[in-house]
């Protein structure tokens, strides 16, 4: 039986030091793709575009400056507000910058911890069956 954790977290797009447009994230996590996390851009109740990047980018990026290329994570206060993570998309031709109230991902990343606890990710993959997928076209 598949587990899932699924919150939508309010975040920030941000355009400029003081410039800011909210963005609805839809944030899941599955036990049979225990090492990603898809992440839904919601605007006026529509689905704009989705990513999907490892679970571990975000548990790193609670704390430090995480990964490299495509996505990127890395914690952010400013003096007087609440802590937040900062997640940096990237494509060939663009870069988007959001923010997130880090108690907020922080729950929803014990969530999917009591799901598939981080370090444990391949007991709940079954590689040999991604593996056949793959190979006959199933995927």
């Amino acid at each position: 039986m598949v587990s899932t954790a699924k919150r939508t977290l309010e975040m920030q797009l941000l355009l400029g030091p003081d410039d800011t447009v909210p963005v609805a994230g839809r944030f899941s996590y599955r036990s049979d793709r225990p090492y990603e996390v898809e992440v839904a851009f919601i605007s006026r109740g529509h689905t704009v575009t989705t990513w999907v990047f490892a679970r571990d980018l975000l548990l790193g990026g609670l704390c430090g400056e995480v990964g490299e290329g495509d996505v990127r994570v890395w914690p952010f206060r400013r003096p007087g507000e609440a802590r937040r993570v900062h997640i940096e998309l990237a494509t060939v031709d663009s870069l988007c910058e959001l923010s997130v109230r880090a108690t907020e991902l922080t729950a929803w990343l014990e969530q999917t911890a009591a799901i598939v606890a981080p370090g444990e990710e391949g007991r709940y993959l079954d590689l040999d069956d991604q593996l056949a997928r793959l190979l006959t076209g199933k995927y």
